[in-house]
């Protein structure tokens, strides 16, 4: 009698389990407190919230050069698996 209490209970455990290990990854949309506002998208493991990103290192072209800065951020979590492809950044001209 008890085994068919527990397939069942194990069944449903195992189902959570495999839907909640399907979605890896969060995209975080991070725009930048100080100065003119950057924006940027950042794809992090599922353990992290987007909300404890504080700072985060933002390259910048200076002078033919980029340039990394140390900025304060605020991000929220996208509500979608996907994100439009972001572009690469341009070489510097020589």
């Amino acid at each position: 009698m008890k085994t068919r209490k527990i397939i069942p209970i194990l069944v449903c455990v195992a189902l959570v389990v495999f839907f909640m290990a399907c979605k890896k990854s969060r995209y975080c949309h991070c725009v930048t407190t100080e100065g003119a506002a950057d924006t940027v998208v950042v794809n992090v493991d599922r353990g992290m919230k987007c909300e404890h990103i504080l700072e985060l290192g933002i390259d910048k072209l200076q002078d033919g050069e980029y340039v990394t800065t140390l900025q304060k951020v605020d991000c929220v979590e996208l509500d979608m698996d996907t994100v439009a492809t972001i572009p690469p950044r341009p070489e510097p001209e020589d």
